[in-house]
């Protein structure tokens, strides 16, 4: 079947040239993407949960560091002060 598109100029150029990148005609390149597009969302609870994961152990190993630094950290010295002060310089 055959139809027209109207799209902005650059957004044409952007498909000519990544169709060309690929070596692809620029009818693959969109058939592919509509394809893609209307074949519903990408199985979003597994990449989900993996990435909740991941996010959770980077919090745990955040919140050891924090202890490690705190920990370090002489006392009555604030933080942001110290930073403030070190960027004086």
């Amino acid at each position: 079947m055959k139809t027209t598109l109207e799209m902005p100029d650059e957004l044409f150029r952007r498909a000519k040239t990544t169709a060309a990148q690929r070596g692809q005609s620029l009818k693959q390149l969109v058939t592919v993407a509509l394809e893609r597009e209307l074949a519903g969302p990408a199985p979003v609870a597994s990449t989900s949960k993996r990435r909740q994961a991941e996010v959770a152990a980077f919090l745990r190993e955040l919140e050891k560091i924090s202890k490690k630094i705190s920990a370090a950290w002489p006392e009555g010295v604030s933080a942001v002060d110290a930073i403030r002060e070190q960027r004086r310089y």
